[in-house]
């Protein structure tokens, strides 16, 4: 134990020493600055040359960390300029595509019918508009989810389609909310949206 301590005094002695004595190495990097003693010393000199050379190789390190973060640095801000021109394109995009947005495009529809149905009509658009964002948010969590694309797209299918007894029943539905229609009218009408026969 004795011999291990004495050991670890020396080591810690000669780097003491080592860096007490030593000085930057010359400009042109093949001098070692070193006092007298220590240049008499092959095993000192040794060292010294081994420690320069890492303080060459960890300023090296540390050059090609700088430009690194640097390069980092410049992607950020590459990025940054290009999600904000994204931003402003697709800003202008939606501005040059208001005219023709479904809600826009619909109402320029309506617009030709009379006020009296204007109201089915949109409630209509409306229960529609609702189905499609439901479907896209199922879709969007099963592809989220790492399932498979077109299980995504087979889902959003289903749940954005309306059947025709259903537009029937909720064409019914309107009208007699809007008061276009009397509910007992339009209970006489069949799940098909016709009256019955009578022979």
């Amino acid at each position: 134990m004795a011999r291990k301590f004495v050991l670890c005094v020396s080591v810690l002695s000669l780097f003491v020493i080592l860096t007490s004595a030593t000085h930057s190495y010359a400009a042109d990097e093949t001098e070692i600055k070193a006092t007298d003693q220590i240049k008499k010393n092959p095993v000192m000199m040794q060292m010294l040359k081994k420690i320069e050379q890492s303080k060459k190789i960890l300023a090296e390190m540390q050059e090609r960390k700088n430009q690194q973060v640097q390069k980092i640095q410049q992607v950020q801000e590459i990025r940054k300029t290009t999600q904000a021109k994204l931003v402003e394109d697709i800003n202008r995009m939606n501005k040059d595509n208001e005219p023709y947005t479904p809600q826009n495009a619909f109402a320029r529809f309506v617009t030709k019918k009379p006020a009296d149905i204007q109201n089915i009509y949109w409630s209509m658009f409306n229960y529609q508009q609702e189905k499609i964002k439901s479907a896209k948010d199922v879709r969007d969590k099963i592809l989220s989810d790492g399932e498979e694309k077109q299980d995504a797209w087979n889902t959003y299918y289903k749940i954005s389609a309306t059947s025709r007894a259903k537009i029937i029943e909720l064409n019914k539905d309107f009208n007699v909310k809007y008061g276009n229609a009397d509910k007992d009218v339009q209970n006489t009408f069949d799940e098909k949206g016709k009256l019955p026969r009578t022979e």
